[in-house]
């Protein structure tokens, strides 16, 4: 894995964990989108992209035992930027 890469999967951790806000889930959101063009994530349709949000929601109990976490008793800006994050690599 070229450096490159790896210091952007560290920022998606860095920034993803601070994700409380809607303006912070918008910033995040747009990482991600540069991240995906420069080819940090595997090319994809978006049919796909949305099948693997919908694959982490459906399973979101297990994703967050999985990761060691509490899943929150309502839905937070920081869940939707771990469902946007793990949607990559779910589809």
């Amino acid at each position: 894995m070229n450096e490159e890469k790896q210091m952007f999967k560290e920022k998606i951790r860095q920034l993803r964990d601070a994700v409380s806000t809607r303006e912070e889930l918008s910033e995040y959101a747009d990482f991600l989108a540069e991240g995906y063009q420069k080819g940090f994530f595997e090319e994809q349709p978006v049919s796909e992209y949305v099948g693997g949000v919908a694959g982490v929601v459906h399973g979101l109990e297990g994703f967050y035992k999985n990761q060691s976490l509490e899943m929150p008793e309502k839905p937070t800006w920081n869940m939707m930027a771990r469902i946007l994050t793990a949607a990559f690599f779910h589809s």
